[in-house]
């Protein structure tokens, strides 16, 4: 495994790299497991090596991307999960992730939630972390909850389609 980041009690979240490229292809080429990010179509072969490689820039430039995440008892690749700035609203860091649906329902979602919040907060010393999913996605709107997010409004800003937004300042509290 590259760079850990972080660790729970049954994932790991690693600097991302080619060698992941399969695994990855294999969850983000089903249109189900893909339903509810960007524009909710499956991705390429090419489109995940793009992905991959904007990934490992990312993280050397600034200390931060979505991090590959793997689970502890298999040793397999399940999804990603990390933070990514938004360049296009000042100085918002996003937070992340994104699981093969094989992985959905187990509680995975919120311990990667919480590891990239903490190593946000603490590592990164970043002061706010802004989450934004589909209204739809119900799964992900109570992760959020979950792991001290509070919901703010509506926006097209993000992705321009209607996304819930969510904030957590590193205290917990709304920012």
């Amino acid at each position: 495994m590259n760079g850990v980041l972080a660790e729970t009690d049954r994932l790991v979240l690693c600097v991302p790299s080619m060698d992941g490229v399969d695994a990855l292809y294999g969850l983000w080429s089903d249109a189900e497991t893909m339903q509810y990010i960007g524009t909710g179509a499956a991705w390429s072969r090419k489109q995940v090596v793009q992905r991959i490689e904007r990934a490992v820039k990312m993280q050397a430039e600034r200390g931060m991307t979505f991090w590959t995440v793997v689970e502890k008892g298999s040793g397999k690749i399940i999804g990603q999960g990390g933070l990514v700035p938004i360049e296009f609203n000042g100085s918002e860091i996003e937070l992340g992730y994104r699981l093969g649906k094989d992985y959905w329902g187990k509680g995975y979602a919120t311990e990667i939630a919480r590891a990239v919040a903490a190593y946000g907060f603490g590592e990164l010393g970043i002061d706010e972390l802004v989450a934004v999913c589909f209204p739809e996605n119900v799964a992900s709107r109570r992760v959020l909850v979950k792991v001290g997010f509070v919901e703010v409004g509506e926006s097209e800003l993000y992705y321009g389609v209607p996304t819930v937004v969510y904030r957590m300042g590193k205290d917990g509290e709304k920012s």
